[in-house]
């Protein structure tokens, strides 16, 4: 199936990734030199930063491709209902968000009446800028970015939430524990998750061109 360029562009990134910090070859017991263990955490950092840019990229993309179709055609398409249903939600997916941060949402809206383009318009810039505050891949910050697009998450690979938070969850402890503290990092571990997260999000940019194609 086709897959987007910005895909193609964090694979081959990942490539690189996987060439420049992990071993050639793994030890088939687990040991490995200090300066190993240290280009690993680095990998974990990377690729986190890679995935998360990709999902944003993708997720502003998609949206902004949604909301240029809509305005020459005025034809509704799955990703405008989902952007729209997002809006009125408040972007919230869940009990992340404080009562305030909802409350400062919903007063930016003006009134009911006004046009739908208006609507579009305030509900883009607060797309925006929820993007442009994402920090992570975890489940919340995935399904924040992504339920937007129109992606049914529910068709996803059913372990790509679970392993997002346990990848976030580890990337903060590298970047936020010093070396002091004793952390288990196997380099061959980063690689299968990182490979893992790679497959969820290949079927995942699949399913987005299929959405832009149909609009």
């Amino acid at each position: 199936m086709a897959e987007s360029e910005r895909f193609t562009a964090l694979q081959e990134r990942l490539g690189e990734l996987r060439r420049h910090l992990l071993p050639a070859e793994f030890s088939p017991i687990g040991e490995y030199e200090s300066m190993q263990l240290d280009m690993a955490k680095g990998y974990r950092l990377l690729t986190h930063a890679e995935f998360e840019s990709y999902l944003e990229d993708i997720s502003k993309g998609t949206v902004l491709y949604a909301l240029q179709q809509w305005n020459r055609n005025k034809v509704p398409s799955m990703t405008i209902v989902s952007f729209l249903a997002a809006y009125h939600s408040c972007w919230s997916v869940g009990d992340e968000q404080s009562n305030q941060e909802l409350i400062d949402l919903s007063r930016a809206r003006t009134n009911p009446k006004d046009s739908l383009s208006e609507i579009m318009n305030i509900a883009s810039k607060q797309f925006i800028n929820k993007i442009s505050s994402n920090h992570g891949i975890k489940a919340k910050n995935f399904k924040s970015l992504i339920l937007p697009t129109g992606v049914d998450i529910d068709e996803l690979e059913p372990q790509m939430l679970p392993k997002l938070d346990s990848f976030g969850s580890k990337r903060g402890e590298i970047a936020h524990l010093s070396a002091k503290v004793n952390q288990q990092i196997n380099p061959k571990d980063e690689l299968d998750d990182v490979n893992f997260i790679l497959d969820c999000f290949r079927e995942l940019d699949q399913k987005l061109v299929m959405i832009k194609e149909g609009m």
